[in-house]
């Protein structure tokens, strides 16, 4: 192929960029973890360069950890773990497995979460005297 034959430009699948969008999460939270050490700076960068490239084409990647789970969210809960620190009624997204991408605002594949949630029937003991 001579150089005159390389294209400007290339398409690609949403199936595509919804894998590029995962690694570029992946590698963001390995960029965090190695903050301090010497190749954090270049991890950091990477990951600032890749994330412009897919907002260009529109793609966002969402990830819910932290945040207050609500039933209609677009993430798949994959594990409920439970939390006695919780008040009843609270639940809260513990960690992200996978993220939810998005393509100018419309989900084109929902992530995967682990919700924390309050002890539904915890047992109480009482000391009789």
């Amino acid at each position: 192929m001579k150089s005159g034959d390389i294209p400007s430009e290339l398409s690609i699948t949403m199936d595509g960029a919804c894998e590029l969008s995962l690694e570029c999460w992946r590698l963001r939270r390995l960029a965090e973890q190695a903050r301090d050490s010497n190749i954090g700076p270049g991890l950091r960068y990477a990951v600032r360069r890749m994330t412009g490239t897919l907002e260009k084409l529109g793609i966002e990647v969402l990830d819910f950890a932290g945040w207050t789970y609500d039933p209609g969210m677009v993430p798949d809960v994959v594990e409920v773990r439970e939390d006695a620190a919780l008040q009843a009624g609270q639940a809260i997204i513990d960690e992200t497995i996978a993220p939810t991408v998005m393509w100018h605002k419309h989900v084109v594949r929902p992530g995967q979460i682990i919700v924390r949630r309050p002890i539904e029937n915890p047992q109480v003991s009482e000391v009789t005297e």
